[in-house]
């Protein structure tokens, strides 16, 4: 009985980081649907331009992270979450009518994250994952809840069609995956973000179907009044 709790104790160690890269590959492609929809519209819609920049901001410099403590798993699906993430923000720009905005907010946070590398790179591997971690923590606290940062008009208009569908489900699954794989690492700056991330899901998601769109109501209004003369 021993040797089955050992097995799978092992086995669940190996798989859950595994997991954790697969779920942050999903987290990474989820918002091409809201980004084609704006390509389709040729518009940023009704979509604020926080969580595509704070995801991709947040990405590079988990790249930075994984560098610094030579996690293999956390750099591959940075690598990859960051390059899309430059994507999604390229086809929010280009689709901006505003473009003085997201503009100085990718100014300042590329001059930022250039101070971060210079500044972090060339110290021990213990300093550096410090320098960097410590904001890379706040960058994923800001990446998770900043779909929420219009939480006021949601609730005021009770639509929330504002909040990407796929990043929100993501949040939640993402979240927990990560916060198992800190956990087994005991690193909390994997851990805190995570249980925010979870969290913030929670809340994206409950609000998505506590007040879908008001398309999509009218929609299932329209269906329900024609099952009903149908009868």
């Amino acid at each position: 009985m021993e040797n089955v709790f050992l097995v799978s104790t092992l086995l669940m160690t190996k798989s859950i980081p595994v997991i954790a890269a697969g779920s942050s590959l999903i987290f990474a492609i989820s918002p091409m649907t809201t980004t084609r929809s704006i390509q389709r519209a040729k518009s940023t819609l009704q979509y604020p331009f926080a969580p595509f920049f704070f995801f991709f901001i947040q990405n590079v410099i988990t790249l930075l992270y994984a560098y610094a403590t030579w996690n293999h798993i956390i750099a591959l699906t940075a690598a990859l979450s960051s390059s899309l993430g430059a994507y999604y923000v390229y086809i929010y720009y280009k689709h901006s009518k505003q473009k003085t905005h997201p503009r100085r907010m990718l100014g300042i946070a590329c001059f930022g994250i250039l101070l971060l590398a210079v500044n972090a790179l060339p110290r021990e591997p213990e300093d550096a994952q410090w320098i960097i971690g410590v904001p890379s923590l706040i960058l994923s606290i800001l990446t998770s809840s900043s779909p929420l940062m219009q939480i006021r008009d949601i609730l005021k208009r009770k639509d929330a069609s504002c909040l990407p569908f796929g990043m929100s489900v993501m949040n939640l699954i993402s979240g927990s995956v990560w916060t198992l794989y800190g956990s087994i690492l005991k690193d909390p700056l994997i851990i805190v973000p995570n249980i925010i991330a979870l969290s913030m899901g929670i809340v994206q998601v409950s609000l998505i179907f506590l007040y879908p769109s008001k398309s999509t109501r009218k929609a299932n209004w329209e269906s329900d009044g024609g099952i009903e003369r149908a009868d």
